[in-house]
């Protein structure tokens, strides 16, 4: 294998300047110096925290809404410093844990519901694009879900019968054999792949950014390097001033541990991107990369690729979850990025030799429930949302679309889907070290199912049925 993140453009996830954190950002157009900072005490109507893809979609569809509201937005660090910025550029119709509704007969229609609402999330998000004029490089390509060997290929088969059962045809999910893999992408040992036509290929940080300039035209006042310490009732602490806002919203995701009293509702699990230098066309024409397809295997621990708009190949897996919640800061030469990086090329043997540019991890946020979540209480004027599991770009968009619905008091369908204010929101995880022993303890025993099924163990089955006995 070729150089791994030895160039520029290749420090720590939490390194300055912000122009070199990341590919993402290191390729976006414009100015990355933080706005303002809160320096005064303030009123506002509507306070969010968090300027990523949940805070920014609340107030955009706030505005949408009512145009004459007074948003605020509170941002840490800058509009889409955290996973909004540095994901795997999947805007995808998946939402994590949704199998969970689905399966429960008492919630089924909801759920299927809400799939359908997930479906549109990923259209609607090009269409604001294009409307708001945000070269953010959407492509609804869609995405393949791979199996390369037999026990891969028999959960592939039971996931389409599963779909089929619930109502969703070939216009959502369409089967691939292995000759029609190899047509849509060349991936070694593949063998079938569903397609999901409902994902599209973006540049995340170009999406977020823009979104950010879109709310400041329109009024949405945006303040950077103003962190939230605490929230008590609907009034904000930060460094520069105090926000007293009639209605809050928590929109933190994998970093809400850096507020008062919100370290275990959700906690940051990383997971890890690499980035290639550009392909050349003969390279592209190897692995026949010719539409940009987002792609990833059917492993439980979860792989996820797709082809930027200038030939690279963004590529990542989760997920590292670091004892008390600690928000990791990764280095060049850290040797999670060589194991990403190699995971690739066994993707694609072809790439063998080919150089890596960029590298870095993001802190997705994890519910105890291992689902997301939309909550208000219109009695508090207080709401929050996230938990998306590395399913954040499309996730966030409706989440922010539904909290719009629910800071203005509007039934719609979207407030009537199971994963609004569900009955188990309240649910923390374990103090330490009990929280670190069993995410570990999980990803451990992923780790060794994953292992004995490419190797053929007859151990495989008793690894899986262990992880659905400990973790269902």
């Amino acid at each position: 294998m070729a150089a791994i993140l030895s160039g520029k453009g290749t420090l720590g996830c939490m390194e300055k300047p912000y122009r070199n954190l990341r590919f993402w950002h290191d390729s976006v157009p414009g100015p990355l110096r933080p706005r303002p900072s809160l320096s005064a005490d303030i009123e506002t109507d509507v306070a969010i925290v968090g300027a990523g893809y949940t805070g920014l979609w609340t107030a955009y569809y706030l505005k949408r809404a009512n145009p004459g509201l007074d948003i605020t937005l509170l941002e840490a660090e800058i509009a889409g410093y955290g996973a909004s910025g540095r994901n795997g550029g999947w805007c995808s119709g998946y939402l994590s844990g949704i199998d969970h509704w689905l399966d429960d007969p008492s919630q089924r229609e909801s759920a299927v519901r809400l799939q359908k609402l997930m479906f549109d999330t990923v259209r609607e998000v090009g269409e604001v694009a294009e409307a708001e004029s945000i070269d953010c490089h959407f492509d609804q390509s869609g995405a393949l879900e791979v199996a390369v060997i037999p026990a891969q290929l028999k959960r592939l088969q039971q996931e389409i019968e599963h779909l089929r059962a619930l109502g969703f045809g070939e216009d959502d999910y369409r089967w691939l054999g292995p000759g029609e893999v190899r047509e849509a992408l060349r991936i070694d040992k593949a063998v079938a792949a569903i397609h999901m036509r409902h994902c599209a290929a973006i540049h995340p940080s170009r999406l977020a950014r823009g979104l950010a300039e879109t709310l400041s035209g329109q009024g949405v006042r945006i303040f950077e390097k103003s962190p939230v310490a605490s929230v008590s009732g609907n009034t904000l602490e930060t460094p520069g001033g105090r926000v007293r806002a009639g209605t809050v919203i928590v929109a933190t995701e994998g970093y809400s541990g850096s507020i008062a009293g919100r370290k275990r509702r959700l906690i940051p699990v990383h997971s890890m991107m690499v980035v290639t230098e550009p392909l050349s066309q003969q390279q592209i024409d190897e692995i026949a990369y010719h539409r940009r397809l987002c792609f990833g295997n059917i492993d439980r621990l979860v792989t996820y690729g797709q082809l930027t708009q200038d030939n690279r190949i963004a590529f990542g897996c989760r997920g590292t979850y670091h004892f008390g919640s600690g928000i990791r800061i990764f280095e060049p030469g850290d040797p999670e990025f060589k194991l990403v990086a190699g995971s690739l090329v066994r993707f694609f043997p072809a790439l063998e030799g080919v150089d890596f540019t960029h590298g870095w991890g993001c802190a997705m946020g994890v519910s105890r429930t291992l689902r997301p979540s939309v909550n208000f209480n219109p009695d508090r004027r207080f709401g929050w949302a996230g938990g998306y599991f590395g399913n954040g770009v499309g996730a966030a968009h409706l989440a922010g679309k539904t909290l719009a619905d629910l800071v203005t008091g509007q039934e719609t369908e979207r407030t009537a889907t199971p994963w609004v204010n569900p009955a188990d929101q309240d649910r923390k995880w374990e103090p330490e070290p009990l929280r670190w022993l069993g995410i570990k303890s999980r990803a451990q025993l992923m780790h060794l199912a994953d292992s004995a099924e490419y190797s053929g163990s007859p151990l495989a089955p008793v690894y899986s049925k262990t992880l659905d006995f400990l973790f269902p």
